[in-house]
């Protein structure tokens, strides 16, 4: 009972002098102070912890490195535990194999597990959870499906923590494909399963099966949350159908950044501009700082609507307001948005004054923007052969490069591309792209 009411204290505590008073209380009543202390204060708990007159237990240890399972400092307790000759128990494994897997340490990862077997947890739910997270965070999915494969008893945070393995490496159909094999198990998707699923079919575009999952959502009473809400509508904003996504945007009653930011992604994506810009406003009205992200999405409708002045206002505020540092991406947006409204001087000055070399996706942008407006303000070799260093086998490239050559007429230069281009058995594959007919595969009308 007294137990509760100082945790309830603790809970309360603003100040370190607080925080002394009820460290004196619990050592006249031999309370824990590391563990009701920790989510308060980790400095005045480590400060504790280290000065410590006897050693600190096990349970004491792994809150410890759970108050500091995000950072690699969790791992530098462990090696400490380790020295002292504690052996680390089923608790202890889950809070380190997740501080691995923050600090993608796939060596001392493997290690870990290779423990964790050897001191009997290789049957234990949440380590293997755990382990399955981590292999995944590190982009091997082989090792992820085989602890998987190999766990005795899996629970719905097995099965969902799998699926969304999958569509963060990128394999949005073995997650689909898994959904069918839990349905097999007659395990019961939760809100987690379904936000990795409509995952994979925003990754697919498979509209029909996402607004299946919608309708389970709907008819199953299953509790909307802002993550759940969010990945429904990121699904019908990639997949086109940007009235819907805008419908359950309106709808929500919280949001948080990666709502918005999807929102005037899926509208400056699908030709509506000028919306995009008025929701991002309404965002920083709303009090949220947009981030790396957010400026993309803002930065790529300029580009699309040609406005070329709101655009250098937005890369200006978020580089001198937010300080956020530009990236590939943000400098892909400017170029693109210049080349667009036919300023090729600003965007070559900008590309010059980039302070990494650029990609092969903006180089190719500028040309594509030199091609169509018939001019280039700067010397074609230069741009070109940049091009050419950094992706020296596509064949695409040598493609738009020779038809620059010829635009301004470099006859010569763009024959010996094109001969380079067959020495070098480098061919060019022809663009595809793909249309839905009414009533046929996974695309309707909304």
């Amino acid at each position: 009972m007294i137990s509760h009411e100082i945790e309830s204290l603790f809970q309360r505590t603003k100040t370190s002098l607080h925080l002394h008073q009820l460290h004196s209380l619990c050592i006249k009543t031999s309370l824990d102070i590391i563990s009701l202390s920790s989510s308060i204060s980790l400095q005045f708990s480590r400060t504790i912890f280290d000065n410590s007159p006897i050693t600190p237990p096990i349970f004491a240890w792994n809150t410890m490195m759970r108050a500091y399972s995000k950072q690699i400092e969790s791992l530098k307790l462990f090696k400490q535990f380790q020295n002292i000759g504690l052996k680390p128990d089923k608790f202890t494994f889950p809070v380190v194999l997740k501080a691995c897997g923050h600090s993608l340490m796939v060596g001392t990862g493997g290690s870990l597990h290779s423990m964790a077997f050897k001191n009997g947890c290789s049957s234990d739910l949440h380590v293997n959870n755990t382990l399955l997270r981590m292999y995944a965070g590190f982009g091997a999915i082989g090792f992820a499906r085989q602890v998987f494969d190999e766990m005795l008893e899996r629970d719905i945070v097995s099965w969902s923590s799998m699926m969304a393995s999958y569509v963060h490496c990128d394999l949005p159909s073995d997650a689909l494909l898994l959904f069918q094999y839990m349905k097999l198990a007659n395990e019961k998707p939760s809100s987690i399963t379904l936000v990795s699923l409509l995952g994979a079919c925003t990754r697919i575009l498979n509209i029909r099966l996402g607004r299946c999952i919608h309708s389970h959502i709907v008819t199953s009473g299953i509790e909307l949350h802002v993550e759940l809400e969010t990945a429904l509508l990121s699904m019908y904003a990639k997949c086109g159908h940007i009235g819907q996504a805008f419908r359950i945007f309106n709808s929500m009653d919280e949001k948080h950044l990666q709502t918005w930011t999807i929102m005037i992604s899926g509208l400056a994506d699908h030709g509506h501009g000028e919306a995009a810009v008025s929701l991002f406003s309404r965002m920083e009205e709303a009090g949220f700082r947009p981030d790396s992200l957010s400026f993309s999405a803002i930065l790529n409708a300029c580009s699309h609507i040609g406005l070329v002045d709101v655009g250098c206002e937005y890369f200006e505020k978020m580089v001198n307001i937010y300080n956020i540092r530009p990236t590939m991406e943000h400098y892909g947006c400017m170029v693109d948005m210049f080349g667009r409204a036919g300023e090729l001087e600003e965007a070559y000055d900008l590309i010059r004054s980039m302070p990494v070399e650029p990609n092969s996706v903006i180089l190719r942008s500028f040309i594509s923007a030199c091609k169509h407006h018939g001019r280039i303000p700067c010397a074609e070799e230069n741009i070109r052969d940049i091009l050419l260093k950094i992706e020296p086998d596509l064949g695409s490239n040598y493609v738009l490069a020779s038809s620059l050559s010829f635009l301004f007429g470099y006859c010569s230069d763009a024959n010996s591309l094109r001969s380079a281009m067959k020495v070098k058995g480098i061919k060019k594959f022809p663009g595809r792209s793909w249309v839905q007919s009414f009533g046929s595969s996974s695309e309707d009308s909304s």
